[in-house]
């Protein structure tokens, strides 16, 4: 088992000593955690996972008052709780002690493929590999397996993610404000007042696989498997999954295309377009859930600064304040907007030297996510979206994978066969906005 680290000794220490002295922040939980952290106790997966998750629902914490050196009521509550966990040094640690887990399990299942010609932990459903479509699975389960096509996908990096264990994914969202916005104020309630008006729609999970050749002489040292073949089969699949993510159109097109056509994801670029968003229509088929997203027409062939304002505008403003807000586009389209001039030639988004000062790294307070996978600048596509994309984007993974061995598929080689399902999905359309152009 992992060893906490020197700096988050002392960080868990320091948390319990202004706990101690200011008689607030953190809980018994976080107050154990110090402990086990100070004596260098071993600490096993469920705990390392316990840290991640804490440190990612908290990171918020930083933008209070006191939570940095030099602010009034410092050290605040929510800086002697972050302290007892470990501090900045124990969030990277638990990160990357987790994915190191995630990714040895993901190994350890490649090597008994090698071995057996198939991977069996764990087995959930009885179904065999039929491809995508309801009613239809995988079997091998690795909790967490994918932790690392997280932030490989950029489309990942911020959007919602959650797990799913069924052939299908139903998603319902409230379109209506059930408050009675009338009279909020009084004493005396109404009822049904308010609109409760929901939107429902259900996409089957799809599969993607990858497949990559593997020597035959690994075989006589399979102990000695490197990550390399972890990290190429995460590779093939963030790969995959980002370009049908992004590109796909799941109503037509053959299954054998490099996107999956029909047997593919529900690509951003192929909802709807119109001057407004609106939910698609309720139900379960295939046609149901194409939402039209809010798009706003490039004045010009070129992208011009213009066009980047209209589409900030183009955002509701009850969106522009979270932390996953983000703009995303292509890394040609951020190289066209880094090489735009004003009067006198002088850059229109200077790099000024800070942390968020980068060219084109943040826009109007928004970073700028670099997205390979996108459309570039052109006639009919959709080279930049802004979106509040943990509201915007819904992404649920079937976290199940199996693995087999196909025996002299070239001399020389083997082939490892991998499946893995998922499905992706706009949640709340208003939460995103896109830019096209259309030439005359």
């Amino acid at each position: 088992m992992p060893k906490p680290t020197q700096a988050m000794k002392e960080e868990a220490q320091r948390g319990l000593d202004w706990r101690k002295e200011f008689k607030r922040g953190g809980t018994e939980v976080g107050v154990a955690r110090a402990r086990d952290i100070i004596n260098g106790a071993d600490l096993s997966r469920d705990t390392i996972g316990r840290m991640v998750s804490y440190f990612a629902r908290h990171e918020v914490d930083k933008k209070g008052q006191g939570f940095s050196q030099g602010e009034d009521g410092y050290p605040s509550a929510g800086r002697i709780a972050w302290a007892l966990w470990g501090g900045d040094a124990g969030k990277s640690w638990a990160e990357k002690e987790l994915a190191k887990m995630e990714n040895y399990t993901l190994l350890d299942g490649i090597k008994e493929a090698l071995l057996t010609g198939k991977s069996t932990i764990n087995l959930k459903e009885a179904s065999a590999i039929t491809g995508s479509g309801s009613g239809v699975g995988g079997r091998v389960i690795y909790d967490d397996a994918f932790a690392s096509l997280r932030m490989g996908n950029p489309l990942r990096k911020y959007a919602r993610q959650i797990t799913t264990t069924g052939s299908d994914e139903a998603f319902v969202v409230k379109k209506g404000n059930a408050t009675d916005s009338s009279n909020p104020w009084g004493y005396t309630p109404s009822y049904n007042a308010g609109d409760i008006s929901s939107a429902f729609w259900q996409i089957s999970t799809k599969v993607i696989s990858a497949s990559i050749p593997v020597r035959t002489a690994v075989m006589e040292d399979i102990d000695n498997l490197e990550q390399a073949i972890v990290d190429d089969l995460i590779l093939e699949f963030l790969q995959v999954e980002a370009n049908s993510m992004m590109l796909n159109n799941d109503q037509t097109g053959s299954t054998t295309t490099t996107t999956g056509g029909t047997a593919g994801l529900r690509g951003l670029n192929y909802y709807p377009s119109g001057a407004s968003a609106a939910f698609g229509t309720n139900g379960s088929g295939l046609t149901n859930g194409l939402h039209t997203v809010k798009t706003v027409a490039q004045a010009g062939a070129s992208i011009a600064y213009n066009d980047i304002t209209a589409l900030a505008s183009a955002l509701p403003a009850q969106y522009w304040n979270f932390d996953t807000t983000a703009w995303m586009m292509h890394p040609s389209t951020i190289e066209s907007l880094r090489e735009l001039t004003a009067t006198g030639g002088m850059p229109v988004f200077l790099e000024v030297g800070n942390v968020n000062g980068s060219a084109v790294g943040y826009i109007f307070g928004h970073e700028v996510i670099v997205n390979p996978y996108m459309d570039e600048v052109g006639n009919g596509k959709f080279p930049v979206y802004l979106a509040d994309w943990s509201r915007f984007l819904t992404i649920a993974d079937n976290e199940e994978m199996t693995i087999k061995r196909f025996d002299q598929t070239q001399a020389g080689f083997v082939t490892l066969w991998a499946e893995k399902r998922m499905v992706s999905t706009i949640r709340d359309v208003f939460a995103g906005v896109r830019l096209t152009y259309t030439a005359p």
